[in-house]
């Protein structure tokens, strides 16, 4: 029925158990999964608040800036080749074939549904964990924007959190 699973991830840290059963899904139909870490562009501006925002910048900093910049990069392109390692290693362990999958785009739901495309995948699997949260009624969860957004089948698995 479904030959080819996208299952987004985003380092396990609230659901370990969504992607298992992602991944156990993919055995029990003879699937194959196709990982996918979706970040979103963060400008220099927002790199560097987020990273080092207790650093005054001023105008002659630029080579210190570039650094920083260049360090908080590798830093989000590390935790996204972990977050893939796991999910690699969960499939090896359950012997599901596995690609991974890192895209860089402006809004993870978008970046999910065209990996869908691309990949050519036909069902999205996600973990919800069930509370948007205030920000989340007002401007819709993740799981929300893709199911609107997406013309493949989408299957929400509710996780009750860290496990």
């Amino acid at each position: 029925m479904y030959e080819n699973i996208l299952l987004p991830t985003d380092g396990l840290g609230k659901c370990k158990s969504g992607t298992c059963h992602g991944i156990l899904l993919a055995k029990d139909l003879g699937s194959k999964i196709t990982a996918v870490y979706v970040t979103r562009h963060l400008t220099a501006a927002e790199i560097l608040e987020v990273y080092h925002e207790e650093t005054p910048w001023g105008a002659s900093d630029g080579k210190k800036v570039q650094e920083a910049i260049a360090e908080a990069e590798r830093s989000h392109k590390e935790e996204a080749e972990k977050a893939l390692e796991v999910a690699e290693k969960m499939c090896i362990e359950i012997g599901v074939p596995c690609e991974t999958v890192l895209l860089e785009e402006e809004s993870p739901a978008d970046g999910i549904v065209q990996a869908a495309r691309k990949y050519h995948c036909d069902l999205i699997f996600l973990s919800s964990h069930g509370n948007p949260g205030i920000m989340g009624l007002l401007f819709g969860t993740l799981a929300t924007k893709i199911i609107s957004h997406s013309k493949y089948p989408v299957l929400i698995h509710y996780c009750e959190g860290p496990g």
